[in-house]
């Protein structure tokens, strides 16, 4: 007489046994302990926090190395400080001239906005004379700037500069800059111009 269910007894049981072992490493790994929490101490987060913010004098030199190590001339620069888009933060402007920045109508001006540790440009604007100004009027959340130009066969005057949505004009003469009667308040004046180093 034959057992026909032997056969299936004999082919579940490793079956079984690999289900069983398998449980039991599982078992196994959760009872191990986690690892312990590293927490910093104040000390370490505020040096953390020091080493790891970018000046301003630093992002200039970063993006600009050709123009800081000119030998055409020094790289002449001035900063300001202004909430433009109304967040509680104040945004950077920074004219930079020099030979390498300026040319007969101007020199660039840079906007550029806290990011983390360093910052973002909002826009980089060419043929900008001093002095530089912001207006209370506002485009796209953001406060319009105003500038001087002049030189390169312009007549001199003042343009102000909107907001697009996403950043500033790259140039001052022409759309989207328009003419303004008005400087608003002065942030950047020829006298606080200096020497990078």
């Amino acid at each position: 007489m034959t057992r026909p269910n032997s056969t299936k007894i004999v082919r579940a049981a490793p079956a079984a046994l690999a289900v069983a072992a398998l449980a039991l490493s599982l078992a196994a790994c959760k009872k191990e302990a986690a690892p312990p929490e590293v927490v910093a101490t104040a000390s370490e987060t505020s040096e953390a926090t020091e080493v790891a913010e970018m000046s301003v004098e630093d992002w200039i030199r970063t993006n600009y190395k050709d123009a800081v190590s000119s030998d055409l001339g020094t790289l002449q620069y001035a900063t300001a400080e202004v909430d433009l888009d109304g967040d509680g933060t104040p945004e950077v402007l920074a004219y930079l001239g020099g030979p390498m920045m300026c040319g007969t109508g101007g020199c660039n001006l840079v906007v550029l906005k806290r990011d983390g540790t360093g910052f973002r440009k909002m826009g980089e604007v060419s043929v900008v004379q001093l002095p530089v100004g912001v207006l209370d009027s506002k485009s796209h959340g953001w406060r319009d700037l105003a500038v001087t130009v002049s030189g390169g066969g312009m007549p001199e005057g003042t343009k102000r500069l909107p907001f697009d949505g996403k950043a500033y004009p790259e140039n001052a003469t022409v759309q989207p800059a328009g003419d303004s009667d008005t400087i608003g308040k002065t942030l950047i004046s020829a006298d606080d111009l200096k020497p990078f180093e």
